[in-house]
């Protein structure tokens, strides 16, 4: 579970060894609050990055309370989510669902989702496959 401690004692860099067929590496604070947001791996990371990758995303974040996104689907990935930590409602498809620590959904590329409302600061990992650039998309609002 991610909490305030556990930020405080990231290492501010990310130090990363790389082996024939590995890579270890550390969450750091430049992952967790820099422009990755969070984004361990996938296809926005510079291409020379060993954590650019084409075949996977993985994520690891902090919701705060009261957040909410925009509803969107993905074209051609599948994605998993997992809640660690905390409260939140998502609407998936047209259903809404509060999701809280050990429960997590799996959606085939062109279900709809989005967070409606961080009930309390949530910490989530998502694992989305493939990693391909622009692949959200948004859908138009609904009445």
């Amino acid at each position: 579970m991610i909490s305030k401690k556990f930020l405080k004692q990231l290492k501010k860099k990310t130090t990363t060894k790389i082996g024939k067929h590995t890579i270890i590496s550390n969450v750091s604070k430049e992952i967790m609050q820099g422009p990755m947001r969070g984004w361990l791996c996938g296809h926005f990371y510079p291409k020379k990055s060993v954590f650019h990758r084409k075949d996977i995303e993985i994520c690891l974040k902090t919701l705060p309370k009261g957040m909410s996104e925009k509803k969107h689907f993905h074209l051609c990935s599948f994605e998993f989510l997992i809640v660690l930590k905390g409260s939140v409602e998502y609407a998936i498809g047209n259903k809404k669902k509060i999701l809280n620590p050990g429960m997590f959904y799996i959606l085939e590329p062109g279900a709809t989702e989005n967070i409606t409302r961080v009930i309390k600061e949530t910490t989530i990992m998502a694992v989305r496959l493939p990693s391909i650039p622009n692949n959200k998309i948004f859908t138009k609002n609904e009445k």
